[in-house]
C-alpha cells in the first residue's frame, strides 16, 4: 500500500513551492505558504503599513508585503498538526531598517516604491554568520516558534544552466552558496530535535532551466530537480516519528 500524499506547510520560495507543480510526481500544494521574507525579518518587530497604499495588482504580492511588515506570517503555524518545510533562498534579498524593525527588500516591495518610504534605510547583511550573530540569534528565535517537525530543504544556487553556461555570475553564486551552507547548519542546530533529516538534491540535478516558467535564474531548476526533491520529501515525511 502506498503512502498518503504528504501534508506540509512552507516557509520559503519557488525552489520548494514549484515541487507542487513540476517534476514527474508533484507534491500536493502546501497548506500554508510564507514567502518573500527572511529569517531576521520574520522575528523582527512589526512595522505599520497601510495595505490599501500598496500599488500592486497582485493580491499575492500585496499579501507578502503586509505579512512581512506586520509579522503575521508565523501566526498560521501555531498549533498545526503537520510538518513544515523551510528553504533559505529568499535570504538573497536585502534587509531594510524601518525605524520599527526589519523588512525584506523584495522586488515586490521595490516595485511598489516602498523602499523609498521616509525613514526606511539600508541594513547590513550578516556576512560573518557568527554563532552569536544576528542571523543565528534570529534563527533561534524562529525555531522556538516553529512546529515540532521541520524539514530543511538545503537548496542552493545552480552554477550552470542546461546549455552549460553560468546561471549567474560565478563569484556571486559561490559566495551565496557558501553563505547558505553555513546558514543551513545554523538553522538546523537552532531547531535541535525539531529538525527532521534535511533534504538536498544532488548537485548534478541542480541545473538552471532557461525555459522555466518564472524565467531564467540560478534557483529555477530543471524538472528532474523537483522529481528528486519530491521523492526525498515523501520518504522523510513517511518515516517521520508520530508526535
Amino acid at each position: 500500500m502506498g503512502h498518503l500524499p504528504p501534508t506540509y506547510s512552507l516557509i520559503g520560495c519557488c525552489v520548494t513551492r514549484d515541487a507542487a507543480d513540476l517534476g514527474r510526481e508533484p507534491l500536493p500544494e502546501p497548506v500554508h505558504f510564507i514567502s518573500r521574507t527572511r529569517v531576521q525579518s520574520l522575528v523582527s518587530t512589526p512595522t505599520p503599513i497601510a495595505a490599501e497604499a500598496i500599488a500592486l495588482d497582485s493580491a499575492f504580492q500585496r499579501r507578502t508585503i503586509v505579512q512581512d511588515h506586520l509579522k503575521t506570517g508565523l501566526d498560521v503555524l501555531e498549533g498545526i498538526d503537520h510538518p513544515l518545510i523551510v528553504d533559505l533562498i529568499d535570504e538573497r534579498w536585502p534587509l531594510i531598517e524601518t525605524g520599527s524593525g526589519l523588512v525584506t527588500s523584495t522586488i515586490y516591495l521595490r516595485n511598489a516604491g516602498l523602499d523609498q518610504t521616509p525613514g526606511y534605510g539600508f541594513y547590513a547583511n550578516d556576512t560573518e554568520l557568527a554563532d552569536d550573530g544576528p542571523f543565528a540569534t534570529a534563527a533561534r528565535a524562529l525555531a522556538a516558534r516553529l512546529p515540532r517537525q521541520v524539514l530543511i530543504h538545503r537548496a542552493f544556487w545552480a552554477v550552470n544552466d542546461t546549455s552549460g553556461r553560468p546561471a549567474s555570475d560565478l563569484r556571486r553564486t559561490r559566495r551565496n552558496n557558501a553563505w547558505l551552507e553555513r546558514a543551513y547548519a545554523i538553522l538546523e542546530a537552532a531547531l535541535g530535535d525539531r529538525a527532521l533529516p534535511p533534504v538536498e538534491v544532488d548537485a548534478s540535478l541542480r541545473v538552471a532551466d532557461p525555459g522555466h516558467r518564472w524565467g531564467p535564474g540560478p534557483y529555477h531548476y530543471i524538472d528532474e530537480y523537483y522529481t528528486d526533491f519530491s521523492d526525498q520529501v515523501r520518504k522523510v515525511l513517511a518515516n517521520a516519528p508520530t508526535r
